[in-house]
């Protein structure tokens, strides 16, 4: 067997993959290719599961029942020459994980075979309804009040503002720049960048800080820190940031409940107003996280999360897989048997959706891996495969329901 291919499907299955790892990933899958290494990499995920504490609550019963719908209605209905071989694994999120990647990734031949033999027993209408998903929208406002529309704006020069020049690169990312010696100009004028749902985009701040801001999300910095003790910016949301370091000047990001201080170093920071938890996970370096209301603080190491409950003062800390994390910057939706109102809430910003629900249990999870440029109405009928959830789009709004 190959030790190669086998490593690879242990870190896909482990959510350790890079963006690049996942597309070579689900090439092989959906090609049915290395079925001896795929089992191989299932099997030795069982014997540890089996023998560690990170069994999901559900019983083996649940997980036969889901892995039996799932195999039937995809071996069952588009043939088991298009699958690899399974065992069942313990937790279920890895089963939805393979499940959904193959059906995503196979395509549009492989869902109009499955719709054109169930579209009338199914809630999801595709062909009355295209829901694109999100792609680079953003405006940012100057200092003056002016608005623009980055998404519309022309590549090249935006402004200049206090010695500052604004670029719009052929990628689409937000670049700033200081001519000359700005002195101390610009560092009582801030701007702002925000995506609406259905959009995100990248900045790089005067001082050299990468910034990707995800959907429905907002970013307030100034447009000069040089003369500043620190590099402070307001947050709304969620976004990843790579900080320039800069030992005299600390990068602080600032929430509504929260303080993030760090040098330089990457981490991720997600504060919707409409959640309870505003989450701070560190990839590199370190970063101090506070409660603006309270002592409370930390000091989080990469690898680990902190959790500060609206509700509370306290702050959790816990280990997780940063690359899961910040998976929506690489393009994916990584979801570790969530909810579905915190899949819905993932889905609504990114497709510009309302979701309503209809009398069902909101306890259904899901897990797996999904490209963020999936159309909507295949996403949702991969959903529908892996739980007890029906959906029905009406115009731009999602009816969830049991």
């Amino acid at each position: 067997m190959n030790g190669a291919i086998i490593n690879l499907f242990n870190r896909y299955i482990n959510g350790q993959c890079t963006s690049e790892e996942l597309d070579e990933v689900f090439s092989l899958l959906s090609n049915g290719t290395y079925p001896a290494e795929w089992e191989a990499a299932i099997t030795a995920d069982v014997s540890y599961v089996s023998g560690s504490d990170q069994q999901s609550d559900l019983t083996q019963d649940d997980i036969n029942r889901i892995y039996g719908r799932i195999e039937n209605n995809l071996v069952g209905r588009v043939g088991a020459e298009h699958l690899p071989t399974y065992k069942k694994p313990v937790r279920l999120w890895q089963i939805c994980s393979a499940a959904a990647a193959i059906l995503i990734i196979v395509g549009s031949g492989l869902f109009y075979f499955y719709q054109a033999q169930t579209s009338s027993k199914k809630n999801i209408d595709i062909y009355a309804a295209r829901i694109l998903p999100g792609s680079n929208k953003a405006f940012l406002t100057l200092s003056n009040g002016k608005k623009i529309s980055l998404t519309d704006a022309a590549i090249g020069t935006l402004a200049k503002q206090a010695g500052i020049s604004l670029t719009k690169k052929a990628d689409g990312q937000l670049v700033y720049a200081v001519k000359g010696t700005a002195g101390n100009a610009g560092s009582t004028q801030s701007n702002t960048i925000e995506t609406p749902k259905g959009g995100q985009y990248q900045v790089l701040l005067p001082d050299g800080t990468a910034v990707w801001l995800n959907a429905a999300s907002s970013l307030t910095y100034p447009l000069n820190f040089d003369r500043l003790k620190e590099r402070r910016v307001q947050l709304s949301g969620e976004a990843y940031f790579e900080v320039a370091k800069d030992k005299a000047h600390p990068f602080v990001v600032s929430t509504n409940m929260q303080e993030v201080k760090v040098l330089g170093t990457h981490f991720n920071v997600k504060g919707y107003k409409d959640e309870a938890v505003i989450s701070t996970t560190l990839l590199e370096g370190s970063v101090k996280v506070s409660n603006v209301y309270s002592d409370k603080n930390c000091l989080l190491r990469p690898g680990q999360q902190a959790n500060l409950f609206k509700n509370g003062e306290m702050i959790n800390v816990v280990k997780v897989i940063p690359e899961n994390i910040i998976s929506w910057k690489n393009g994916y939706f990584i979801f570790d048997n969530q909810n579905v109102v915190s899949v819905m809430q993932v889905i609504s910003r990114w497709y510009d959706v309302d979701v309503e629900y209809k009398g069902m249990n909101k306890a259904d999870r899901f897990g797996g891996t999904f490209s963020r440029s999936a159309n909507l109405a295949d996403l949702l009928k991969v959903l529908e495969l892996l739980g007890e959830t029906h959906f029905k789009i009406e115009g731009k709004k999602i009816i969830v329901s049991n």
